[in-house]
């Protein structure tokens, strides 16, 4: 004989004599403890709201266009000077003509206050309003996608049903014809 066999017991269900109960006012008691929070309450469930579908505060802009336009111009002095000392040297250097000076300072600074430009407008808070609601837009867009092929796929698997059904009788009918004759 093994061990394990030595050591097994025959369990008896509990009678209630052997449980313990408590009655309703001892439960009320534990009820009103300030402890019966943290042992009976069971926590509500939470509803997730993606934030893209949350509109956000919009405070009032701090700043009007006039204000916003003379932080640009002061943001972009630094790339005026460096832009201005590189077309001088490339001009002089290679002996082109006047022409290119214009050129190789305005259209590196053009690009430069055009990007600067449109980050600034997409950081105020009307800006930030408008990609919350683009993003909206591209999750509802996807949701709507997967919602589709879901639907297909359904649609998909009745025509099916309803095509083995129609031969399950067509066969039971051609059966019952073929019996009806002989």
């Amino acid at each position: 004989m093994n061990r394990y066999n030595q050591e097994l017991r025959k369990v008896e269900p509990a009678t209630n004599s052997q449980t313990n109960q408590i009655s309703p006012a001892q439960a009320q008691q534990l009820m009103q403890s300030p402890q019966a929070d943290n042992v009976v309450s069971v926590p509500s469930p939470q509803s997730v709201v993606d934030n893209v579908f949350q509109p956000q505060p919009l405070t009032k802009d701090p700043y009007t266009p006039v204000q916003r336009g003379a932080g640009l111009l002061v943001r972009s002095i630094p790339f005026v000077v460096v832009y201005l000392i590189l077309a001088i040297g490339i001009v002089f250097t290679m002996k082109l003509a006047e022409e290119w000076l214009y050129i190789l300072f305005g259209v590196p600074l053009l690009v430069t206050v055009l990007y600067m430009s449109e980050r600034t407008d997409k950081y105020t808070p009307a800006g930030v309003e408008l990609e919350r609601i683009g993003a909206a837009e591209r999750v509802e867009f996807v949701k709507g996608e997967r919602q589709e092929r879901i639907l297909s796929a359904h649609l998909a698997n009745q025509q099916e049903l309803r095509r083995m059904s129609l031969e399950a009788t067509l066969r039971m009918l051609e059966r019952g014809d073929s019996n009806g004759k002989q």
